[in-house]
């Protein structure tokens, strides 16, 4: 996925106007920026401390945590780790979460959007049952929403997410989903003072293989179709960059329009370096440049529902540095307008102590020593 500020240059009307935990307005960008963190795969990591990627010039508009991968099977409470440090059990209890609570409240304050993920390319996840599906969702709400609930382990306290991301790449039982989505908006019903969203990574073939089920059925409020990934489907999709595949964005449009979700917003999701898409280099091809990205933006972002861009990941993104800029600083507004950027690294030694930046041109790239086991490292590919 790939990170990016936007801007109201893009001359689009969706404003963001949800209630966030705190009272500060949240931004007001008429586009915005969708990064996944949490989990990257590829030998990648992030920076631990989410909140660094909520300050002012950071560019993102809306984080998805990255994920709770392992439900069903006789467990109706999700488990899965979050970032580097938060692991959460099949019993609910927040493992070493305190900081990431803490990050995650600092972030809304600042206007940032928080939604948490469920599933990813890797995992243990699937349903038997509406009435598996509606427990579940209750749990989730119980656990991570505003819901006062005392009866279950809250693994981030006090502190609540914006959403719930759905990016199912297995197929076990997603023809219940739905319900699971209905139990999640019967929760927000009883929290009048705040916004929440339901949101979707599906695939870009149309029919979608794993989500079109739920597409189909549920109401969705953001939808970030996956341009990358999907070259060998029997509908291939990509960004329209290497001429193997068809972009079906308009497909998109027109597909959704006859479903719950004709109102959902649409974000074009690319990969945030060119080992992203899957973390090897024969995913090179779905990588769009800054000046590639630029074009599809000029394209498309009149479109009534376009709404931005959503890149995987932060750590491929932080992995990506061009013109002395992080992917994500490098973002939709930048490229669409034509502005350099000119904003410098944050210390990106105390950031990351083992990554060095390498001039290559007029653009560097950075290599790092960090290793990361890829077995609890669900990627979104």
């Amino acid at each position: 996925m790939v990170l990016s500020s936007v801007s109201t240059s893009l001359s689009l009307l969706v404003g963001l106007t949800a209630a966030l935990p705190h009272t500060l307005t949240p931004r007001q960008d008429s586009a915005r920026t969708v990064v996944y963190w949490g989990q990257n795969g590829g030998g990648t990591i992030e920076n631990n401390d989410l909140s660094a990627y909520c300050t002012a010039d950071a560019g993102i508009d809306i984080i998805v945590l990255a994920f709770l991968y392992s439900w069903g099977q006789g467990m109706d409470i999700p488990s899965g780790i979050i970032g580097q440090s938060c692991f959460i059990t099949h019993e609910g209890e927040g493992q070493n979460c305190e900081a990431l609570a803490s990050a995650i409240s600092t972030c809304q304050s600042n206007g940032i959007e928080i939604i948490l993920s469920l599933g990813g390319a890797v995992g243990s996840y699937s349903l038997s049952s509406e009435e598996e599906a509606a427990a579940i969702g209750t749990n989730i709400w119980k656990m991570y929403g505003n819901s006062g609930a005392t009866d279950v382990q809250r693994p981030f306290g006090d502190v609540f997410v914006n959403g719930f991301d759905f990016d199912l790449e297995l197929n076990n039982g997603n023809e219940y989903y739905p319900a699971m989505i209905s139990a999640l908006r019967e929760g927000f019903d009883t929290d009048s003072a705040n916004t929440y969203y339901i949101t979707g990574a599906p695939q870009c073939p149309i029919p979608e293989p794993n989500m079109g089920v739920l597409i189909d059925n549920a109401k969705f409020d953001y939808l970030w179709p996956q341009f990358y990934n999907n070259n060998n489907y029997t509908y291939p999709c990509a960004l329209p960059i290497n001429g193997n595949a068809a972009f079906n964005y308009d497909e998109w449009v027109s597909y959704t329009a006859g479903t719950p979700s004709a109102d959902a917003k649409l974000f074009i999701g690319v990969p945030a370096a060119p080992l992203a898409a899957n973390g090897s280099p024969t995913g090179e091809t779905y990588y769009a440049t800054p000046e590639q990205l630029s074009d599809i933006v000029s394209e498309y972002k009149g479109h009534d529902r376009f709404s931005g861009i959503m890149m995987w990941s932060a750590g491929f993104s932080d992995s990506n540095v061009i013109n002395n800029c992080n992917r994500h600083r490098f973002g939709a507004k930048d490229i669409s307008t034509g502005i350099q950027v000119t904003v410098r690294l944050r210390d990106r030694g105390a950031m990351y102590p083992n990554t060095q930046v390498l001039d290559s041109g007029n653009s560097q790239i950075t290599s790092s020593s960090f290793v990361v086991e890829q077995s609890q490292t669900p990627a979104l590919d």
